[in-house]
């Protein structure tokens, strides 16, 4: 669901970095490691792209669409960069296990004049990424910014494992491809009109194989592990808040209080320092869906319980987690919309297929 562009990796690129290789390539361009040639396995990229309006609520199937929004329940339908909806299924080849299917649905809110979050999902066998990334409203640009992290992101990530890369240095390699390209889009408005512009945006990504979960961050996007019993914020932000209570000069209260509370101390820019992402590993042991979003969702509703609690009002999100991806968005809309609104959700392990046989778990 949704415009996308997909990687279908059927040409032979390099075994270090998953970039394509020419056959007259002594070294590999990407990363210059010597030509070591490997056919990696299928892969589908989705990417935060507008389609064309739907004729019926994607919602409540109502017919009735006004000015993008339902007559009948009131949601903004998908169509633009105000409102955008994606859904991955498994590649088509290759055994899975592990996570499968996922969605993610971007919203400018009800309060913005445009939406600078971005968000981009990829699917192997056996392996779920997403990338969430959100513009730094006070940056000239940083929607542009947001887009070219996730995309480049998403891209780099996928690549690296489909040809075998552990989740944790394919996530480095990612989030310093990302933070490349948007110094570069910096590099290009010095040289136009835009003058000393610096694009900026957050960056969170997570990648779901068979076995586990793991999440790097810049910023202060998150990660959860919800409906399962252990919820859990997989991420910490890097925020002026986060970093006075770090080293104890504050307490929780004082500074979540303090006007500079959500002031970043780490992004994606050509002003931001040497970024260096957090990386974090966890090991489910028990179903549960992996959630990945921006601050217009956890501004609303920052704990897990309040995360998974909406999560519990869909019959099957595991099942369905587009319609889990909506719910959560609505519900910050509901709860004010004050900001962009983006989450990814992964289900985890895998949803059955209609004709696999399936097994009741306790949450």
């Amino acid at each position: 669901m949704g415009a996308h562009a997909e990687d279908r990796f059927d040409v032979v690129v390099c075994g270090a970095c998953g970039e394509p290789l020419d056959a007259r390539d002594r070294f590999c361009e990407g990363c210059g490691e010597p030509r070591s040639p490997k056919r990696p396995v299928p892969a589908s990229l989705v990417v935060h792209e507008p389609r064309d309006p739907p004729r019926r609520c994607v919602d409540c199937g109502a017919t009735g669409i006004d000015d993008g929004f339902c007559e009948t329940c009131g949601l903004r339908q998908p169509g633009g960069r105000e409102r955008v909806e994606i859904e991955l299924a498994a590649p088509l080849t290759g055994p899975v296990r592990g996570p499968a299917r996922a969605a993610g649905v971007s919203d400018v809110g009800l309060r913005r004049d445009r939406n600078e979050d971005a968000v981009a999902m990829a699917s192997l066998p056996g392996t779920v990424c997403a990338v969430v990334c959100d513009g730094v409203a006070s940056a000239p640009g940083s929607e542009r910014a947001a887009i070219t992290a996730a995309e480049t992101g998403a891209r780099v990530l996928t690549r690296r494992v489909a040809v075998g890369s552990d989740p944790p240095t394919a996530l480095r390699a990612a989030v310093r491809c990302a933070a490349d390209a948007v110094r570069g889009l910096a590099a290009d408005a010095s040289r136009g009109a835009a003058g000393d512009a610096s694009p900026a945006c957050t960056f969170v990504a997570a990648v779901a194989t068979a076995d586990s979960v793991t999440v790097a961050w810049v910023g202060d996007s998150r990660a959860y592990w919800l409906r399962s019993t252990d919820d859990r914020l997989l991420t910490r932000d890097d925020t002026w808040a986060v970093r006075m209570v770090a080293r104890g000069a504050l307490t929780p209260q004082e500074a979540w209080a303090d006007p500079r509370a959500h002031l970043l101390t780490a992004w994606l820019g050509a002003d931001a320092d040497v970024v260096e992402p957090h990386v974090a590993t966890f090991t489910p042991t028990a179903p549960g869906v992996l959630l990945v979003c921006s601050d217009g969702l956890w501004g609303h509703l920052p704990e897990p319980a309040d995360l998974a609690a909406v999560l519990d009002t869909v019959p099957d999100p595991a099942g369905a987690p587009l319609a889990a991806a909506r719910a959560l968005v609505r519900a910050a809309l509901d709860a004010g919309g004050h900001d962009n609104v983006t989450v990814a959700l992964v289900p985890y392990p895998r949803h059955p297929e209609p004709d696999e046989p399936t097994r009741e778990t306790p949450r």
